[in-house]
């Protein structure tokens, strides 16, 4: 059963996929999403957020598969906590005070059953962006009240097991409004700190993790500082793109046009599982002037569906891609008929990327607050290690 409300927000929703997505049917037919609807409002009640949450999630997708992480209802409301998540384990990040600590389960379900049912829901095309998802929505209310286990409860009571190995238990009500102090800065979680240099044993590491437009001032101001800098020591520029979820991917060139200028000096590019849309733009770019890079896979096919037109229906925002990109290739279709007419198989092939060496931040170095990938790009720099 689906209350009119949420039915007429689907419809609309529904209605502005079909004339904006330049390949709305990628994956399923329009029957095939018509009886996906059926079936789903048969078996639960979409009658609150959460599980309209749930419903908009299960439904997206199924419509995106793979190739289209971009199309999705946004909609977060947060708890004072965030995760790492190593292989099937999760760690709290935040609190500081139970950092490291063990989440094992909520109301009794264990966190493996969690993620199970977190499967449902969760849009991925890479590990990496599967493994991103799970630790934004175990901080999400929206997305665990709605989840089969906890639609007909109020509370989430999470079961940790300390550094120590002594036990706790931690509430979190679905209504309760949590202060400014209580909350992680969202921010700071998505983006770090961006837009910031350091020099370490000659090499520059300067941190490119979001191409985001509020992003735009300080980035200029970055470069214009670093132009001042003396650089005559420096062998190495090591741009940390670890984080970059994309955003305007027009002020890469500010980065760019920069490094070009040090065409002298050794170039490494850091990647992460974060690392989405607009960000591996500068992944390419960085690698068109010579990066080598070291890290891990990135959260995101090189080739897939994006440039979200967002639309707000009766308060609540949605994201449908409106075009499709290679940017590996050179290539992308923004209408329809381009896309048809155009799209060859060269193009559609799945394009997972691989850093030209694989370093993956180990559960132990987390725990240490040990930056592996950083330590080893910068004894590389220095011909101390081998290429594996």
């Amino acid at each position: 059963m689906i209350d009119i409300k949420y039915k007429n927000i689907y419809d609309k929703f529904v209605e502005h996929y079909k004339n904006t997505h330049v390949n709305p049917w990628h994956e399923i037919s329009e029957y095939q999403l018509e009886q996906l609807y059926n079936n789903l409002i048969d078996s639960m009640d979409v009658d609150n957020e959460y599980n309209f949450k749930y419903f908009m999630d299960y439904i997206i997708k199924r419509l995106s598969g793979e190739t289209d992480a971009h199309t999705k209802y946004d909609a977060v409301s947060l708890i004072p906590m965030n995760f790492r998540m190593f292989d099937n384990e999760i760690l709290i990040n935040y609190p500081d005070n139970l950092r490291n600590s063990r989440l094992l389960s909520i109301n009794g379900i264990s966190i493996n059953i969690i993620i199970s049912e977190l499967e449902e829901v969760i849009t991925y095309g890479t590990i990496g962006k599967r493994r991103y998802e799970l630790e934004k929505s175990l901080f999400n209310r929206y997305i665990l009240f709605g989840l089969p286990h906890f639609r007909n409860t109020d509370e989430l009571i999470f079961e940790i097991e300390k550094v120590d190995g002594q036990k706790i238990i931690k509430k979190f009500n679905k209504s309760e409004n949590y202060s400014e102090e209580e909350l992680f800065d969202y921010n700071k979680y998505r983006y770090g700190d961006n837009a910031t240099y350091k020099i370490i044993d000659n090499c520059l590491i300067y941190n490119h993790s979001s191409v985001q437009e509020r992003f735009k001032e300080k980035i200029e101001d970055a470069i214009v500082n670093l132009k001042q800098e003396d650089l005559s020591d420096i062998d190495t520029i090591i741009i940390d793109i670890r984080g970059n979820t994309g955003g305007n991917s027009t002020l890469n060139k500010i980065l760019m046009d920069f490094v070009e200028e040090h065409k002298d000096k050794k170039l490494i590019c850091l990647t992460d599982y974060r690392v989405f849309s607009g960000g591996r733009y500068a992944l390419r770019d960085l690698i068109k002037l010579g990066a080598t890079t070291i890290g891990e896979e990135i959260g995101t096919p090189i080739n897939c569906y994006g440039n979200s037109n967002w639309i707000n229906i009766d308060g609540r925002y949605f994201s449908v891609s409106e075009c499709y990109f290679h940017p590996f290739l050179g290539w992308s279709a923004s209408s329809k008929e381009e896309f048809q007419e155009e799209a060859t198989d060269e193009v559609l092939l799945p394009y997972i990327f691989k850093p030209d060496i694989l370093i993956e931040t180990k559960k132990e170095d987390y725990i240490q607050n040990v930056d592996t990938i950083l330590n080893y790009a910068i004894d590389y720099s220095k011909n101390k290690i081998k290429r594996k």
